[in-house]
């Protein structure tokens, strides 16, 4: 039997739940109805409550008296944290696969940045994210931290919603030129070099995150519209 038919209604719509949120198909401070998305997954309302309960403490829906369930509009606090989290993990993380050797990881990377650049070309984001996060997890794996991978994609939901957003930036080739930088200075053994490629990149967010809230504002909180954004939300001490 299928892995997903062994877990439980509520654990398998929890996990299309949150797909379907990180993705952006149920965008930000959109309105959904518990037997709405009872219809939609196939399964009574009881694990969709408790799916959404989930959710809620995770921060990616509000549960409101009157409206009912919201799916949560992207909060700069939340990005921010996510971003502070996931820099500070990978760049340890970036530090110690600098100089391995492990040669089918290091081919194995080299393809999930080619299938980036494939994807750049032809039009297809999704794939770019896809392969954006093997080769993030291929890092970890390399420097022997492949469970460090588990916290970081936790902290990083936050950001996701963002990083899908982002493609209307048009700066995924910024971030591919980040990847085949990052693989030089690994395989060259250049700790120092790998951080500092890895801290600017992932701060890539918060400087999208300014332009994105100005292009998409009702997938944001209402407050972030009257931020001031300071020059450190972009490269945070």
């Amino acid at each position: 039997m299928a892995q997903e038919n062994q877990i439980s209604a509520a654990e398998r719509s929890y996990r299309i739940l949150y797909r379907k949120i990180i993705s952006l198909e149920l965008k930000p401070n959109e309105a959904v109805g518990e037997q709405m998305l009872a219809e939609m997954l196939s399964v009574s309302r009881t694990p969709v409550r408790e799916a959404l309960s989930r959710l809620s403490v995770e921060g990616l829906v509000d549960l409101r008296a009157r409206s009912g369930v919201v799916i949560s509009p992207i909060r700069y606090e939340a990005v921010r944290t996510a971003q502070y989290v996931r820099e500070k993990l990978e760049m340890a993380v970036i530090a110690d696969a600098a100089g391995r050797t492990d040669k089918r990881v290091l081919l194995g990377i080299r393809q999930a940045i080619e299938e980036q650049e494939l994807a750049i070309s032809e039009g297809v984001a999704e794939h770019f994210f896809e392969a954006d996060e093997r080769m993030h997890f291929m890092f970890c794996g390399l420097a022997d931290r492949e469970g460090v991978w588990a916290v970081i994609a936790d902290a990083k939901k936050h950001m996701d919603r963002v990083r899908r957003l982002s493609v209307q930036t048009g700066h995924l080739d910024l971030l591919l030129q980040d990847h085949l930088a990052l693989l030089a200075a690994v395989s060259e053994g250049n700790a120092a070099s790998a951080q500092e490629i890895m801290r600017l990149h992932l701060r890539r967010v918060m400087s999208d995150l300014r332009e994105l809230a100005k292009r998409f504002p009702d997938y944001f909180e209402p407050e972030i519209a009257d931020l001031e954004f300071r020059d450190s939300d972009s490269v945070i001490a």
